[in-house]
Formats: structure tokens, sequence, C-alpha cells
């Protein structure tokens, strides 16, 4: 009798961890799915890239501005300000937009320092620099950096910005369940970066790479162009979506891997070059399979 009774009370404690354990995994809880939000606006189009990441263009704009709001479970990116040309409203171009796409702490992180790009950086209250010693030795000890004329291209606003993070470079940095990277990609600018979202397979590529004529201001710029393109091409591979800072955002991947024909087209002198003017700049264009380069003078 006490035989059958450990039997049975052994049985029941095994249906008791059997039942708690599938109990347990039917409540396991989901994450809810992703809603996106819809942003109405005069001046931007707000497109909705995958969950939590969103495109900002400016068709009304002289430039045809896209910036990015790159938003994880803790902290946000947005990378780029915007032209700045459309009206205020309140005293506000862009904040009241950002408010609407991100519920968490957003620091702005500039693809490079043209005019172009940050021309509403004083409605962030954290602006991050990438980690490159040439722009912390420029920074005053109480993190102002001072915009010069070559940095910002055309125009003379912002004079200065208030330095609050150093965002590291080739490191994986978590925005909450989201992995990028951040990388120096000099050739338009000696501090133009890109984004690398790791977790989504996305690449941000400021004026680096965009659909419209790309700009270069040194002939000697050409070298690192060239072994920025490479690096990118080592680093991502065509599961990876590409979106640069003008035009329509998304780019095809092998606009990647033409632009590198492109530039050993024109280092090597295979292509052609035509001279003209430009904004009251001396220039030579270069044109390859519907691709077109200018270079400064």
């Amino acid at each position: 009798m006490q035989s059958m009774k450990k039997s049975i009370l052994y049985k029941l404690s095994l249906f008791f961890i059997l039942f708690t354990a599938c109990n347990k995994k039917d409540n396991v809880t989901t994450p809810e799915p992703y809603t996106p939000i819809t942003i109405n606006s005069d001046w931007f189009n707000v497109s909705y890239i995958n969950p939590k990441t969103y495109s900002l263009e400016e068709p009304k704009s002289s430039q045809h501005n896209v910036s990015y709001i790159i938003v994880g479970d803790s902290k946000a990116l947005m990378f780029d300000t915007g032209s700045g040309e459309n009206q205020p409203i309140n005293g506000l171009k862009i904040k009241p937009i950002i408010e609407q796409l991100s519920q968490v702490p957003t620091t702005l992180l500039l693809s490079h320092f043209h005019f172009d790009h940050n021309q509403n950086i004083s409605e962030f209250n954290s602006v991050g620099f990438p980690d490159l010693p040439f722009l912390r030795q420029n920074v005053t000890p109480n993190g102002i950096y001072n915009f010069t004329d070559d940095d910002l291209f055309l125009g003379s606003y912002p004079s200065q910005v208030q330095v609050n993070e150093w965002q590291p470079l080739n490191t994986d940095i978590d925005l909450g369940n989201r992995i990028i990277q951040i990388i120096n990609i000099p050739g338009h600018t000696n501090e133009s970066i890109a984004i690398i979202d790791k977790t989504n397979k996305m690449a941000f590529l400021g004026d680096y790479l965009y659909n419209g004529s790309l700009f270069l201001f040194n002939n000697n710029d050409i070298a690192m162009y060239k072994e920025s393109v490479n690096y990118l091409i080592s680093t991502l591979n065509d599961d990876y979506k590409l979106f640069g800072a003008h035009g329509t955002p998304e780019i095809a991947y092998e606009k990647l891997e033409r632009l590198k024909s492109f530039l050993v087209c024109i280092e090597s002198n295979s292509c052609q070059s035509t001279a003209t003017n430009i904004w009251g700049f001396d220039v030579l264009i270069y044109e390859f399979e519907n691709m077109q380069i200018v270079i400064f003078q």
C-alpha cells in the first residue's frame, strides 16, 4: 500500500512539473507587433522603413534632403537634422516630429558637417560626434566645437555646437535590442560617417552614396573615396538595404559596387571629364553607367 502511494505521488509530481513547464511556455509573453506611426506634415514626407525606423524626406527643399531616425528600446539616433528651409511652427521645425517618433532619449548624429545637414541642430538637447582624433582636438575644454567655413561648405550657420557625446567607431552600440555600428567613411568629407544597423541589415550612408550626383572637393579625395568603398563592400553584403541623404532614400546595393568601378575609372584616367562651373566654383564632371561625380577644383 505504501509503495502504491509513493508511485501515485511520484506520478503526480511528474505531472505537476510537466504541467507547470508547459503552462509557463504557453504563457511566455511575445512582443506586441510594432504599429507604424503616421505623421502629417506640410514639409516632411515621413516614411516607415521597418519597426522603429523612419526616413524624413524634404521634397520641397533645395537639396531634397533625407534624414533618418533609428529607435531602440532605450535610445534613439537622429541621423542629420534637415535643411531648415521649412517654416517653424511655434518656433520649431523638426523637434515635434521627432517627439512623435521616439519616446526614448534621442541623440543627434550628423553624417557630416555641411550646411544642408545641420540646420535644426539647436532643437536637439543631445548632440553626438564620432570619436575621431582630429575632431576631439578641435573641441574646447568645455565641449564646444566651432564650425569652420570648410566644414559648412556654404553659409555660416551653425557657428558652434555643444558636443554632449563621443560615439565610438567600429564598436557595437546597443540602442536597446538593436545593435548598430558607426564607421568613418572619408571621401565626401573627412568626418563623414555611416551608421550600420547590424540587427536589421541596413546601412545609412549620408552623402557618401545616394541617388543623385556625388560631390568631391579635391582630386586627392578619389583615393580616400575608393578606400572607403572597399571597406563598405568588405563590411556589408547584398542582404543589407542602403539609404542615402538625398533624393529617393533607398539605394540599390549594386550601386555601391558600381561606385568602386567608377572611382577606378577616374583614378586610372579611363573616364573623361567635362569642365564647368557650379555655384561659382570650377568643377570637373565625370559620367559612368548612369552615375555622376562632381569634383571641385
